[in-house]
């Protein structure tokens, strides 16, 4: 029997988070936090990932960490500081259909029903660019696509590590683990711990470190685990409801002000993703 459970509460963990994110991006640098991101998931990982340790599928999963998380969440953070949650949740989520026109390389014949969801994924990306009050847009949509592109290549390899037998709690270690030393490679050459936000406090970084442990920890692991169980199409039409939830949720926190357009692209935007892989 499927059970949406999992990838449904991974949904509502990631709308949530990328909303605090653009107030933590006003005192941190975006790499210095994403290492943050992920050094804090490693460790909360790393003796459960010990318990359950397997080298199945290991190597799908670094580079799946670095492409996805080291990469592509800083791309998708650079565009949440630039644009707000609300705009770059929905733009980054056309991940969903770029996993289905990915099959055209493989040969695969293009279902119609992902043509109309491209034109609607365009009309909704459009829509976006077109609001926000006059401020330019474009960068951070462009950001936002570029991360959707990591982040389609960065899933498929899961699906290929799961695939191989990898157990889905040393994967997403694995992936954080791998992510945080490129990330920490690039903190040390480039010197950002003379950036470093100080005087926050223990209130403030507990704050900090429980939305990263609930989105990397917990949403992760939740994610990993319906791939494994009800594979990557329905887990993935599921958590694709993220984008739009941000949207209400970001309105109802007080954090941003998403207007009618943004809304009405954002849901056209997650109903094309439906149909993409529903179809």
């Amino acid at each position: 029997m499927v059970n949406p459970a999992y990838a449904l509460t991974a949904a509502l963990i990631w709308a949530f988070s990328p909303i605090y994110y653009r107030g933590f991006l006003a005192k941190f640098d975006i790499p210095s936090f994403n290492l943050l991101r992920t050094a804090t998931a490693s460790l909360v990982l790393f003796l459960p990932a010990i318990y359950y340790w397997g080298d199945a599928g290991l190597g799908f999963a670094v580079l799946s960490g670095v492409v996805t998380l080291a990469c592509g969440d800083s791309l998708f953070l650079f565009s949440v500081r630039e644009t707000g949650a609300s705009v770059a949740a929905p733009v980054v989520y056309t991940y969903v259909l770029m996993i289905q026109l990915a099959g055209v390389a493989l040969g695969q014949v293009v279902p119609y029903a992902n043509v109309v969801a491209a034109v609607m994924v365009v009309a909704g990306v459009y829509i976006l660019s077109r609001g926000g009050g006059g401020k330019p847009r474009l960068k951070g949509i462009a950001l936002a696509i570029s991360a959707g592109v990591l982040w389609t290549i960065g899933q498929e390899l899961i699906q290929a590590s799961t695939n191989a037998g990898g157990n889905f709690i040393v994967v997403t270690f694995t992936r954080n683990a791998a992510a945080a030393l490129a990330l920490g490679a690039v903190f040390l050459l480039t010197r950002r711990g003379r950036t470093w936000p100080r005087g926050l406090g223990f209130g403030y970084y507990g704050f900090v470190l429980a939305v990263i442990v609930s989105d990397l920890v917990v949403g992760s692991i939740l994610f990993v685990y319906s791939i494994s169980t009800i594979g990557v199409a329905l887990t993935v039409i599921l958590t694709s409801l993220s984008p739009l939830l941000t949207q209400v949720f970001a309105r109802a926190l007080g954090k941003e002000s998403p207007s009618p357009r943004d809304y009405a692209g954002g849901v056209l935007i997650v109903a094309a993703l439906v149909i993409a892989v529903a179809f």
